[in-house]
């Protein structure tokens, strides 16, 4: 990752998006025509204003609940060395790690019985990846430079105790940061992902310029999405929803960013064809993207 002076770094900024995508939720699953009640949970957070709860009955289409799990034991641990200009309290006064830092790190990797897979990407790497990611933006390219990236291990873990891994690789000279995030379970709950727009230092594309979906923008969501052939459930991950679920998910635990995006989630009887659900879906106020959930998804008719 990229870490530029002056700006936020990209580590902390990826983290939120991929939180965005990824978030899941420990609510109860109802009829697929059934009010949905979410009430955030005891003791969460919310230090943004909650949705209406139950939903409002001016759509047709009453949107679910998240199911409850069951909660993957699968993740993916991301392991960032220091670079120039890294905000993190590891990395004052140094820059990038040197050989025998990260080789003691890949050794207490392969100590590890939760790793699976290890992955290193080398900060030339990184800047490849992120001159690829920005190639469009050439205000961002102009500001990307070897020595402000971060290279990292990207690992798959396994059954294991996460929380103790991470500290002690967090603990190792010349890490930046170190976190786990477990895996999605959307995959085998949901076919395609309807993600909204969310607050304004957020918004990209057909969000810039504007804050969160409206109540009339998401019901005129789903009036499109009740449309839909094939539809079997829709849930919606709300922002009541966010706090609990973020804590589940990263290991160690943190505080959610407030504000990212709500998201509804179609399950269809049969996988439809991603780019009709997108075209019936495109121009819609308040939609920021669509997409397929997950891999698995991508492989069938999707």
């Amino acid at each position: 990752m990229v870490t530029r002076k002056g700006s936020p770094s990209l580590q902390v900024r990826a983290l939120a998006v991929v939180t965005a995508v990824l978030l899941v939720a420990s609510c109860a699953t109802a009829g697929p025509r059934a009010a949905a009640v979410s009430p955030s949970p005891s003791g969460s957070a919310t230090p943004w204003p909650p949705p209406d709860d139950p939903w409002p009955r001016t759509s047709a289409l009453t949107p679910l609940p998240p199911p409850d799990g069951p909660w993957p034991e699968t993740g993916e641990l991301s392991v960032f060395f220091c670079s120039r200009h890294s905000p993190m309290p590891a990395c004052e006064g140094r820059e990038a790690p040197t050989e025998r830092e990260i080789r003691k790190v890949r050794a207490l990797l392969a100590a590890s019985p939760e790793v699976r897979k290890v992955e290193f990407i080398s900060q030339a790497e990184e800047l490849r990846r992120e001159r690829t990611t920005f190639r469009d933006r050439p205000d961002i390219l102009e500001t990307l430079e070897l020595a402000n990236m971060s290279a990292s291990y990207r690992v798959r873990v396994g059954r294991g105790d996460w929380p103790v891994l991470v500290r002690r690789l967090s603990k190792a000279a010349g890490v930046s940061t170190a976190f786990v995030f477990r895996d999605d379970y959307w995959p085998d709950k949901a076919d395609v992902m309807v993600q909204l727009c969310a607050r304004p230092d957020f918004a990209e594309g057909p969000c810039e310029g504007r804050g969160f979906a409206t109540l009339a923008e998401k019901n005129a969501v789903l009036d499109r999405i009740d449309d839909l052939p094939g539809l079997e459930k829709v849930y919606f991950q709300a922002r009541s929803h966010q706090a609990p679920t973020w804590h589940h998910r990263q290991v160690p635990e943190r505080d959610p960013t407030p504000g990212l995006p709500e998201v509804f989630y179609l399950k269809f009887t049969t996988p439809p064809v991603l780019s009709e659900v997108k075209r019936a879906l495109r121009g819609v106020p308040g939609v920021l993207y669509v997409d397929a959930v997950g891999a698995a998804s991508r492989d069938r008719r999707l």
